[in-house]
Parts: structure tokens; sequence; C-alpha cells
């Protein structure tokens, strides 16, 4: 995983085949002291995929508990206007 200044990382899958995500957003549970990123497909931004990081490797997410943290942490992004909005990044 490499990222890049432009809100892009690159992956590379188990097949050697590399692709360029967009990410969505990062945030941090600092009880677990983990690091969290959400990210999709440029060409399909519907389907949204996350998971923990730690420095330059992804990790899956298995446990349900965190699953369900992470997926409660994105309905709120996406349900809050001023949260997912373009025109206010970097803000």
């Amino acid at each position: 995983m490499q990222f890049t200044k432009d809100n892009q990382m690159l992956l590379t899958d188990d097949k050697g085949v590399e692709h360029m995500v967009e990410i969505l957003f990062t945030y941090e549970n600092e009880e677990r002291h983990a690091q969290y990123v959400l990210y999709y497909l440029p060409e399909n931004p519907e389907e949204i995929f996350a998971a923990r990081y730690d420095g330059e490797e992804l990790i899956e997410i298995t446990d349900e508990e965190e699953y369900d943290e992470v997926e409660e942490v994105l309905n709120a992004f996406l349900e809050d206007p001023e949260l997912n909005d373009p025109t206010k990044k970097g803000e």
C-alpha cells in the first residue's frame, strides 16, 4: 500500500495487479490503538471497502464488533452532509 498526496492509495492485489483507489476517509479508534481507512475503486464508488492499517500494511477486519463499529462510522459519515461534502475538505 502506498498513499499519494491526492487522497488516493496504490494497492497490489494477490495476483500482483496494482489498483489506484480513492480514500473516502480515515479515522482512529484510540481504545483499540487502531487506524482505519475506507476506500473505493473509482470505477465503482458505490462499493466501499474498509481495513485497519498499520504503517504500510492493510489488515483485514475480521472481528464482528470491530466491523460493526466501522460500519456505524461509515453510516454517520454518509448521513452527515457536512462530513461528506467534498467542498468542505481541508477546512
